[in-house]
């Protein structure tokens, strides 16, 4: 109740603050009178000219800007291919009714030889509802893999080991592809991640808090991968090849090609990766079982040789100034190899003799494909008819996985142990259906209504085949074989309004979703079956303090479903002595999620967030007896997070611009580890900087950084952590860049750490080939002159934080 309390008086204090500005009208046509759709606005503040809000006109020349507060201000429209005009004196008053100016752009009938551009996006920008990475042109991401660059993400953790990620120091993270759920299994998810080419993508998208109108799933918010799509008129692509080394060599390659006409828009990529590199992980654990302590120390060595296709084709039918169709293909394929050995001894004191030692030499042999196909269409019903976007989406994830280990055993004093064998082999099967209807409009002079539908279907089978014996007369082992199924029907409607209430800008929804799903345990004859219904609201009050002040709050209610490879109930082998197990009998963790956002100038970006966990699943790692131990998915209890972001660009001198970013967090869990209460409690923080330096005559540098205090998750903490990239690029012509790079300058960038858990404790060092250097060429051909032609974005593409 205080906790509600507290939320209900926040909401209350912030709704009584002061009415928002006038609303900004208008349209952008030609001089025969005719739309110009997707032309840069851009209200400047006429005493210096400084940038306040920025737009882009619709598909009907329509602009909007609004809550802009009483002033004077500079209009300025700009589009390629047309000639600059004035900017145009705008005084504003305040007034409830909308202030309207139609401006007439002229085209610029000069031939364009070359086009320069001077200015970039920065690597890192903040914006009120979101966190943007902006790899598209970053030297240091070129010729890296996409999950290489997530690493560099502010706020974003990839924890290699258990094939995790975090956001904000929690999990629970909705991974997107242009929009769309991916539904792999977030180690597989990591895994295609490490073969995408970089030159494919254009930017990242983290969305701590999204609203009701996107699905509940994910804890701690969205992260949207938005691959590159030119907009320019003809025919015109690009091309990158890319080569480095670092202990293994690696390869990318990837090309792009776009065609647009008035009424149509085809468009494609294709990308390759190949490299090697390694796992390297040491294992001190120490078990106590009936007061007598165990030790044990593992070493495990692993080459990784990873490859991976990308392709994305599609076309985009303007079949009216209203009306747009659109087919999507995209496909992943990839082929992860793994060779290596694991080394494990064991002692009954910490320097004492080995009593059983254990040489593993092990392969994995780990080939998948995921293909989507989706088919959209958007409507728009005239100026204040509103907007109804539907998509029909259709996927299938197919893998082959087989694990061989051969396992020699002694012990001192006994003769060798005969040569063991252990064999893992499980194909899996994942097919996905979705379908969604989105509508929104304008219900009133300053309310918006946005409502939808949603249904997604997913199946899985995963079928694993467990032999072990002596090397060479390998039997299957019943006991630990297993035939699962999982199937999962979610059926989902939201409704959202958004307007003007009272003093304050308002945003309130709520999401219904019906859960039912079956997991089988065919060769268990176990079958467990869920059926819920949940309801999510979400709340966002928002209000510009001054021209340069912006106050937002949020608040939503979230749900994390138990992953369905998690639910699995087979074990999988790391070695004899350390496997991974699913757990039937998982549940939903929830997550109530509060924010508080200011921003000045466009800026400089605060953030304050709080969120409380309940019936928390996590991976914990813990002893089966006094060798063995196990990796296993549980609700462990609850979690709360309080964490401050503040994000901030500095001008340190001309052509040399820092964008920094700071995250503090407070960590409590709660939880039960094999039976004992356990509270850990951490405060840690992380600071990244992003330097550029424009050096002229076409060169231009970059320096990224990062430094993480010691940190905790549920029962492993971490200490000082940090990792450097450089790198330089010069343009040779305006078609042709070089981009040279090196990542983890100081091969920093590892993850060690420590488990002190009741009865068992362990210290582990694990590290990874990113040390790295780089040369990458990219040469764009073509119609490069960027005059648009009318462009849309699927409904699903729209909906930019849409998740399972």
């Amino acid at each position: 109740m205080k906790k509600n309390a507290l939320l209900i008086l926040l909401f209350v204090s912030v709704g009584t603050l002061p009415a928002l500005g006038q609303a900004l009208k208008g349209k952008i046509q030609d001089v025969n009178g005719a739309p110009l759709p997707f032309v840069n606005v851009l209200l400047l503040a006429s005493k210096d000219s400084l940038l306040v809000k920025g737009v882009l006109s619709d598909t009907s020349g329509v602009y909007a800007i609004d809550h802009v507060m009483a002033g004077t201000y500079l209009l300025k429209v700009t589009m390629v291919g047309y000639k600059q005009v004035n900017p145009v004196p705008v005084n504003v008053t305040g007034d409830d009714e909308p202030k309207s100016v139609i401006i007439t752009l002229t085209e610029d009938s000069r031939q364009l030889d070359e086009v320069v551009v001077t200015e970039k996006r920065p690597f890192v920008e903040q914006h009120l509802d979101r966190m943007v990475v902006n790899v598209a042109n970053s030297i240091i991401a070129s010729g890296s893999t996409a999950l290489e660059v997530l690493e560099k993400a502010p706020g974003v953790t990839v924890d290699r080991q258990n094939g995790m990620l975090q956001l904000q120091g929690k999990d629970g993270v909705t991974v997107q592809l242009d929009g769309k759920q991916t539904y792999m299994a977030m180690a597989d998810l990591i895994t295609l991640l490490s073969t995408m080419s970089s030159d494919n993508i254009d930017k990242i998208e983290l969305v701590t808090n999204p609203s009701s109108k996107y699905d509940a799933a994910g804890n701690s918010g969205i992260i949207n991968i938005r691959l590159k799509k030119n907009n320019s008129v003809g025919t015109n692509g690009s091309l990158s090849l890319g080569a480095g080394t670092g202990y293994y060599d690696r390869e990318r390659g990837s090309v792009q090609v776009n065609h647009r006409t008035k009424g149509m828009n085809f468009f494609g990529n294709y990308s390759v990766n190949r490299g090697g590199n390694y796992f390297d992980l040491e294992t001190h654990q120490t078990v106590t079982r009936n007061e007598t302590q165990n030790f044990a120390d593992k070493s495990t060595y692993v080459h990784l040789m990873n490859s991976g296709h990308n392709a994305k084709a599609g076309v985009d039918y303007f079949l009216s100034q209203n009306t747009t169709i659109g087919v999507v293909w995209t496909g992943f394929w990839n082929d992860n190899g793994e060779a290596g050995t694991a080394e494990s001894y064991f002692r009954k004191a910490a320097n004492g003799p080995v009593y059983l030692q254990a040489l593993t030499d092990k392969t994995i042999d780990n080939v998948s494909s995921n293909q989507i196909g989706n088919v959209n269409v958007q409507h728009t019903f005239g100026a204040k008819g509103g907007q109804l976007s539907a998509d029909v989406d259709v996927a299938r994830y197919v893998r082959t996985f087989s694990n061989a280990l051969h396992t020699t055993t002694s012990s001192p004093g006994q003769p060798v142990q005969p040569l063991t064998g252990l064999l893992m082999e499980m194909p899996t099967t994942i097919d996905i259906r979705t379908a969604k209807i989105d509508y929104n409009r304008t219900i009133a002079t300053t309310w918006k209504l946005e409502s939808g539908v949603k249904s997604s279907y997913v199946y899985s089978d995963n079928n694993l085949t467990l032999s072990q014996g002596e090397d060479g007369h390998l039997t299957e082992d019943v006991s630990q074989s297993n035939h699962f199924q999982y199937t999962e029907q979610v059926n989902a409607a939201y409704a959202s309004v958004s307007g003007k209430a009272g003093k304050a800008q308002l945003q309130l929804g709520v999401r219904a979703e019906h859960t039912h799903s079956v997991g089988n345990s065919i060769t268990l004859n176990n079958k467990v079956v869920r059926d819920y219904l949940n309801f999510f609201p979400a709340l966002f009050v928002s209000r510009p303090l001054s021209a340069h002040h912006t106050l937002t709050l949020s608040y939503s209610y979230r749900i994390d479903r138990p992953n369905y490879q998690s639910l699995n109930p087979a074990r999988s082998y790391a070695d004899p002595y350390l496997y991974s197990q699913g757990n039937a009998y998982l549940v939903p963790q929830y997550t109530h999620s509060l924010e508080l956002k200011h921003g000045f100038h466009e800026k400089l970006f605060t953030s304050l967030s709080a969120s409380f966990i309940n019936d928390m699943v996590s991976y914990l790692v813990q002893p089966v007896d006094s060798v063995i131990t196990e990796r296993i998915p549980l609700n462990i209890g609850k979690a709360q997070s309080y964490s401050l972001t503040v994000s901030f660009p500095i001008s340190v001198m001309k052509g040399w611009n820092v964008q920094t970013n700071f995250l503090g967090v407070y960590s409590r869990f709660d939880y039960l580890f094999q039976g004992t209460p356990v509270l850990v409690q951490q405060v840690s923080g992380r600071f990244n900087a992003s330097n550029t330096f424009v050096l002229g005559h076409g060169w231009t540098a970059e320096a990224t950084g990062w430094v993480r205090t010691p940190s905790a998750y549920a029962q492993s903490r971490a200490p000082w952590l940090g990792s450097l990239d450089l790198g330089l690029q010069k343009a040779v012509t305006p078609r042709l860049q070089a981009k040279l790079s090196l990542q983890d300058v100081f091969h920093s960038n590892r993850f060690i750490g420590k488990m002190d858990n009741p009865n068992f404790k362990s210290n582990y060092r694990l590290a990874f080939d990113t040390r790295v250097v780089m040369l990458n060429l990219t040469y764009s051909f073509g119609n490069q002159q960027l005059k648009r032609a009318r462009q849309r974005s699927t409904g699903s593409e729209d909906e930019t934080q849409r998740t399972n």
